[in-house]
């Protein structure tokens, strides 16, 4: 009989000390041995140091530690003295890296949405209801079309890609759950380390700076919204994202600037040039537009406007600016 005890504590480690549906992942993802190796990682341990604390053979450790590198449950410190072993450290990891898992099946993918459909809402309102800072932040187009903004290297997604040293795509691990397919699913960008990690587990290609900037303007086109960490500085990942099973949207609205911040710009219509096409209502992820401008233009809600720019590029009137309005101290360090 399997030891559930073993993944619940795992998932404990992640926040999830009530979750029923955290432990079934990990429980189908890993044996138990692994789940034993797993938590002798932490914190971070050579294999004689995984070895002595479960009571596995060094070979048998030895040997554990691909498929769960494989299945994104396990991560490599590389130091000049020794290799160590650490756990999966956060939600986002787990979710993002085991989704991603070579060869992964349906099941496993229909135990995430349950997950969503059951216990998701709960740990949302939990977060929701305290005051953090927004793992996620969206950032303007700005391949496709030439701002007049002062658009800082930190937020334009064409700098982070020309300063990046490897890039890498993988599959958007949101669209793989929900099957989402009328949008484009290799759209993952991972920059520098996350690049590498992502090469290593096979789960990504290579892409050379070009083909990004090709990439990202085609995302643009398509209608899907940069995000990228919210930090200063270069950050691992840009997400291309969608407007059905994204989770930086927390899948709801209501949730949307509590997981991700906006951009420190918001459109606006010049009413005069609008021909009242709604093409920006239909591309618009957050509710933010709507045609009670002016003589039935377009309006843009500020409240509601992330400020990702998807809006601009088809605007045929090009009836739709952007205005800064925060200075760049926003992003936090």
């Amino acid at each position: 009989m399997t030891d559930m005890r073993l993944y619940q504590q795992l998932a404990t480690d992640l926040g999830f000390a009530e979750s029923k549906m955290i432990p079934k992942l990990f429980a189908y993802i890993a044996d138990e041995d692994e789940a034993k190796f797993l938590l002798a990682a932490s914190p971070p341990a050579t294999i004689e140091e995984i070895a002595e604390k479960t009571g596995f053979p060094i070979d048998k450790t030895e040997s554990m530690v691909d498929p769960l590198f494989k299945k994104g449950l396990l991560f490599k410190s590389k130091k000049p003295d020794a290799i160590r072993y650490y756990k999966v450290r956060h939600f986002i990891q787990f979710h993002d890296a085991t989704v991603l898992t070579p060869g992964i099946d349906q099941e496993y993918l229909d135990l995430w949405k349950e997950f969503e459909a059951t216990e998701q809402r709960a740990y949302q309102d939990l977060i929701k209801d305290h005051d953090f800072r927004q793992g996620m932040r969206v950032v303007p187009v700005n391949v496709t079309i030439e701002s007049q903004n002062q658009v800082m290297a930190f937020e334009d997604v064409r700098q982070m890609v020309e300063d990046s040293n490897s890039i890498a795509v993988t599959d958007c691990s949101c669209r793989v759950i929900h099957g989402i397919t009328d949008v484009p699913l290799e759209v993952c960008m991972q920059l520098n380390k996350a690049a590498d990690y992502a090469l290593e587990r096979g789960t990504g290609r290579t892409l050379t700076k070009p083909e990004a900037i090709e990439m990202l303007k085609m995302c643009e086109e398509e209608g899907l919204v940069h995000c990228v960490e919210n930090k200063f500085g270069l950050g691992h990942v840009i997400c291309n994202c969608d407007n059905v099973g994204c989770g930086n949207w927390g899948h709801d609205r209501a949730y949307v600037k509590k997981f991700t911040a906006p951009s420190r710009f918001k459109a606006r219509v010049e009413s005069e040039l609008c021909t009242s096409c709604e093409t920006c209502v239909e591309r618009c992820f957050f509710d933010a537009v709507s045609m009670e401008g002016q003589d039935g233009t377009a309006l843009i809600d500020a409240d509601k406007c992330m400020g990702c720019g998807i809006c601009v590029p088809t605007c045929p009137g090009d009836a739709i600016v952007y205005e800064e309005i925060r200075e760049k101290e926003f992003i936090p360090e």
